[in-house]
């Protein structure tokens, strides 16, 4: 056995045990599958993050109906 023939033989082996050990582009691929997303249903919880907001809103807007309608009472 010369030396061309023994590294020959040496690369064949050590190249044929190289690509069995490798895994195949499909197993590794569904295994990274992507948790499923959640939407979310539109809600008021911008609107009612500060609720003190809301609240004055409707105590002016309470307010100026009232003046409106009693403008009209002669006293």
């Amino acid at each position: 056995m010369d030396a061309s023939s023994a590294f020959n033989a040496a690369s064949s082996a050590s190249s044929s045990s190289s690509s069995s050990t490798r895994q195949s582009p499909s197993s590794s691929a569904a295994i990274m599958v992507p948790a499923p997303v959640q939407t979310k249903a539109p809600s008021t919880e911008p609107f009612l993050k500060d609720f003190t907001l809301v609240a004055e809103a409707a105590k002016r807007a309470q307010a100026a109906v009232m003046v409106r309608d009693f403008a009209d009472f002669n006293i």
